[in-house]
């Protein structure tokens, strides 16, 4: 992996990155003209482009990629003009931005970033499954992927005791309740429990159900660094903690049984839903003598992602803590959602 690389010829903000570098633990290369730049464009994990050489830099148009940055101490309406034609996903206004740009250049120094898909799923209503659903869709995405699972509902008891993972050591919500800032994205990694191969944040028994804004933000963006995809099992409820969720997740699935008080909740929740979240698309968990997925599509104005089964076993499994089969029906319709969940992995910026 290559150094981050800075590309600017102003002295006074060579010296201020550098130094925030520093503070980082991280080296840089740097580049005082814009061409000698282009060698290194590609393979830098990260690109910082100084507000003085960005109009010049612009000019040689450089493939599109991510992880470019615009910095400077002054920003005029031609410098944010630049930072959209150089691609840039943040413009960091020195030294207001000193603590971002730190840490973001210490996240570059911890090897590839990734750039994980975020999923978030919520249910129409108490039984409709979302959890089942969440938990297989990270355990089937988790054969080929690196998968986190986030459970973000506190009182539904606990995506852990699901998987009957509740005693086994690991990090909780609880220990991480106050972070603030950045949070490695290998540390935490390494300080979950697993379950077929997918990383778990739960609430644990005892300690916080509260978390904040900035300590969810926190999660994210490391869940985000670490894993190709992050499932994130959401409340019904409508807070600044998911206002924190909806405006970063790519895809949401709104679960609802095939019931008549199901789809209502449905329609209700989908319709708060709509302005927030990017991608809103409908399961249908199937019940006996419940109402077809086709007169469920005639309800609801969101599209209809896939239909998974009703299973009286599937509930035994997950009561014995032995969380959902990866290998039955209902993982079999679970699997057939993924391709529409995951879509969004081959975006560009």
């Amino acid at each position: 992996m290559g150094r981050p690389l800075l590309v600017s010829d102003d002295a006074t903000l060579i010296d201020d990155v550098l130094r925030l570098a520093a503070a980082a633990n991280v080296e840089l290369h740097l580049a005082t003209e814009p061409e000698s730049a282009r060698g290194h464009w590609s393979r830098a994990p990260l690109v910082l482009v100084g507000t003085d050489v960005a109009g010049r830099m612009a000019g040689l148009r450089p493939e599109r990629r991510r992880d470019v940055v615009l910095v400077g101490r002054q920003m005029a309406d031609a410098d944010w003009q630049r930072a959209v034609t150089l691609g840039a996903e943040h413009v960091a206004c020195l030294p207001d931005s000193e603590r971002w740009l730190i840490d973001r250049i210490a996240d570059s120094g911890e090897g590839p970033l990734r750039h994980g898909v975020l999923l978030g799923v919520v249910s129409s209503g108490g039984g409709a499954g979302a959890s089942t659903v969440a938990v297989t869709l990270a355990g089937l995405a988790a054969q080929d992927s690196r998968v986190l699972l986030v459970d973000l509902d506190p009182l539904a008891g606990g995506v852990d005791v699901l998987l009957g993972r509740e005693d086994v050591a690991g990090t909780r919500w609880a220990d991480l309740a106050e972070t603030r800032g950045r949070l490695s994205p290998q540390t935490l990694e390494q300080a979950l429990p697993t379950w077929s191969g997918v990383s778990v944040l739960s609430w644990g028994r005892d300690g916080t159900s509260r978390l904040t804004p900035d300590a969810v933000a926190a999660v994210l963006d490391a869940g985000e660094r670490a894993f190709d995809v992050v499932v994130l099992d959401l409340p019904r409820s409508l807070d600044d903690i998911t206002d924190v969720v909806f405006g970063r997740v790519q895809r949401t699935m709104l679960v609802t049984a095939a019931c008549v008080r199901g789809v209502a909740a449905a329609a209700r929740i989908g319709a708060s839903l709509r302005d927030r979240s990017s991608s809103l698309g409908v399961v249908v968990r199937r019940q006996p003598r419940g109402v077809s997925t086709e007169a469920v599509a005639g309800v609801l104005s969101d599209p209809i992602l896939g239909e998974v089964p009703y299973s009286s076993g599937l509930a035994r499994r997950c009561d014995a803590g032995e969380g959902p089969s990866l290998r039955d029906g209902h993982a079999r319709a679970v699997r057939r959602l993924l391709p529409s969940a995951l879509a969004v992995r081959g975006r560009t910026s």
